[in-house]
């Protein structure tokens, strides 16, 4: 039962102002869809170990923080796959410029409690990895790993970094699908890796799927 009016408070203090600003075009799925979603959420926690959260005010912002603006990264990111070579200049300040938010956001939660930035450590990760294509592309990278989009002049345009910004966009999925992998809490028991039959789908992470808001 606490499980559950936890999970009440949660779902209310998401539609009090927590809802993600990204298009329905992208966001709304049809039955197969939603059905591989909320598969995934399941072998999502059942590998997950089950953990214990103080789940404080600050705690419960920064974990919806977390999926709003990742939701809106990953869709920032399809756009510039999927969009026109006129719009990549655009596009690409659009998805650098929540690139900055959530990882100013990360750092500033890591510091008020100690710890490391996440997952502000793995988008500088990802960074690392792909230094040389976003060099390429013509994206700066900071000393603190925060992107400046490119100004492209004279109509000429730089190749864009494709597996960067594949590989963010899968990134993004996998931090909405369960923010508090990010915020501080106490391991109390360790997944079933050999089992997919224990277990339901919010048990491990009261916040998975948020309910599927904005998908349905």
């Amino acid at each position: 039962m606490e499980g559950v009016m936890i999970m009440v408070d949660v779902y209310n203090l998401y539609l009090g102002g927590f809802l993600p600003k990204v298009s329905p075009k992208t966001n709304v799925h049809n039955k197969r869809e939603l059905k591989n979603k909320y598969k995934n959420i399941i072998s999502l926690n059942n590998s997950n170990p089950l953990v214990m959260v103080k789940l404080s005010n600050a705690t419960q912002a920064y974990a919806l923080n977390v999926k709003e603006m990742s939701m809106e990264l990953g869709e920032a990111a399809q756009n510039l796959l999927d969009g026109k070579p006129e719009e990549r200049e655009e596009n690409l300040r659009s998805m650098t410029g929540i690139f900055n938010k959530l990882l100013k956001r990360s750092d500033e939660y890591g510091e008020q409690n100690g710890r490391p930035s996440r997952p502000g450590g793995e988008l500088r990760q990802l960074i690392h990895l792909h230094a040389s294509a976003l060099e390429e592309a013509g994206i700066g990278v900071d000393e603190k790993g925060f992107l400046k989009a490119p100004s492209y002049s004279d109509g000429e345009m730089a190749e864009l970094p494709e597996d960067f910004v594949s590989q963010l966009k899968a990134k993004c999925e996998e931090m909405s699908m369960n923010p508090m992998e990010y915020v501080e809490k106490k391991v109390y028991s360790y997944a079933h890796l050999y089992r997919n039959d224990i277990g339901s789908a919010y048990e491990t992470s009261i916040y998975s799927g948020m309910l599927f808001n904005s998908y349905c």
